[in-house]
């Protein structure tokens, strides 16, 4: 009986569903995964098939494509206003039984719909946490999913056991080569104590350089996360996941469980220095001794500890890059939940990001002789020190020589100021070639409109953008 159904439009994402599956069964066994062009049989109705197969299932994947959500029949009305829309039936079965897992599954670079953009039948989807699968990155992508499938503990799962106990052991080699490779790789300016035996930060106890558990002096209660609790410096991202509270005599134990990602192809510390309270006129350093080495493009949770005085009610959480430094204000307050900065959040990279759709068509940028320039799609991010803005570009290259498709083309205007791209492509497309490649912007936070501009071969386009409240 397969324990997990793949629901998706064909036109949309057919491609990626059979990828998908293939990723899924790989780690969890065969007859796993319900995917409709495999698994009924010829002679079989489709319908009742797939309600059966609904039924039967404990975690449902909605796959969204970029075309899923403005898909249109011959008379260009929405499929999923329609209420025979399969897709649409499909969710709605899978959201009306609370037994079930409903993951929305993001390809193509899509972000999650807004419960406005949904019909009323499926708009609870948009409440569910959603998992992005890139291809840059698809095996680590899939085994977070396949990880937040798992942790539910969901019946029929016979592989999952299997998997994990591969994943631990890959991991576990994954590390000795890691620690090999970051004393090979460190630099001459690599300070002596910066490249150290990675150790496992989301299960150690804070402060205790073994990794083991301390006994905490009174019991611990969790405080509230801010609704804005992401900062980003560049390519790295720091995202608060969890706090909490521990009176004991004269002070309070402040716990804060940061999810770190490192988007730099090379490896970097995360650790206590990155880290500063101000409390009152003061400011404290953290007590954790986190020391870590985060690889290229991979994520690291840890816990940072901090010890405030008592009665402390509120403080500003400063995060320090190489240029800059970000601020968050905390309310240390006790929400009198339990604590839970001991656990791993098993969530996808994007659990607590404030994500806004721009643009979800495509739209010439500039038209020359010899190059075009089209915007696929837009989107904003919310970090409490900026507002990410990426646009997925396209470049065709219709002359006869290759072209430099680079971050030099393109700028943002902000209040009439030029600002260049954080991050962006550097690669040359040949003759009668295109690419696509995402050009990244950072803006103030306090920002509401932007202007995009392009200039290429002395041409110049501008495009301009309303940033949405969602973002305030």
């Amino acid at each position: 009986m397969p324990a997990i159904f793949i629901g998706y439009r064909r036109e949309d994402s057919a491609g990626y569903a059979g990828r998908l599956c293939e990723s899924l069964e790989r780690r969890l066994g065969d007859g796993q995964v319900f995917r409709d062009v495999e698994a009924i049989g010829p002679g079989e109705d489709f319908v009742d098939a797939i309600g059966a197969r609904l039924h039967e299932c404990r975690a449902f994947l909605a796959l969204i494509g970029r075309e899923w959500l403005d898909a249109a029949d011959a008379s260009g009305h929405r499929r999923l206003d329609q209420q025979n829309d399969y897709v649409r039936l499909e969710i709605a079965a899978a959201l009306a039984r609370p037994e079930v897992l409903v993951v929305p599954v993001l390809v193509e670079g899509m972000v999650m719909p807004r419960a406005e953009d949904l019909p009323d039948a499926i708009s609870a989807l948009s409440r569910r946490q959603a998992v992005s699968l890139r291809d840059e990155t698809w095996d680590a992508d899939v085994d977070r999913l396949v990880a937040a499938v798992t942790k539910r503990g969901l019946p029929g799962l016979a592989g999952s056991a299997k998997w994990a106990k591969w994943a631990a052991l890959a991991a576990a080699a994954l590390a000795v080569i890691f620690v090999a490779r970051s004393f090979r790789s460190a630099g001459p300016d690599t300070p002596a104590d910066a490249v150290q035996r990675p150790r496992d930060v989301t299960s150690a106890t804070p402060g205790r350089s073994d990794g083991a558990v301390s006994v905490a002096r009174a019991p611990a209660r969790a405080i509230a996360i801010p609704r804005v609790a992401e900062v980003a410096g560049g390519r790295y991202i720091y995202t608060l996941l969890s706090g909490s509270i521990a009176p004991h005599g004269d002070t309070t134990t402040l716990d804060l469980r940061f999810r770190f990602s490192n988007d730099e192809s090379n490896g970097v510390n995360f650790w206590d220095d990155t880290f500063r309270l101000a409390v009152g006129g003061d400011v404290l350093a953290p007590t954790s001794g986190l020391n870590e080495i985060v690889a290229g493009h991979t994520l690291r949770q840890g816990v940072i500890r901090f010890e405030v005085p008592a009665g402390t009610r509120q403080a500003v959480l400063r995060v320090r890059f190489p240029y800059a430094t970000a601020e968050l204000p905390l309310d240390l307050s006790s929400t009198g939940r339990p604590s839970e900065t001991d656990r791993p959040d098993g969530s996808d990279a994007l659990s607590h990001a404030i994500v806004a759709a721009l643009a979800r068509e495509p739209r010439p940028l500039m038209a020359g002789k010899e190059i075009d320039y089209t915007l696929n799609r837009a989107s904003v991010r919310r970090f409490a020190n900026a507002l990410r803005l990426i646009f997925n570009i396209r470049v065709a290259n219709r002359g006869a020589y290759p072209l430099l498709f680079g971050t030099n083309s393109f700028r943002l205007l902000v209040d009439g100021q030029a600002a260049a791209p954080v991050d962006g492509p550097n690669q040359l497309i040949g003759s009668l070639f295109d690419a696509s490649a995402d050009v990244v912007f950072d803006v103030p936070p306090q920002a509401r409109a932007v202007v995009l501009r392009v200039t290429e071969q002395g041409s110049v386009a501008e495009m301009p953008f309303e940033l949405p409240s969602v973002t305030r």
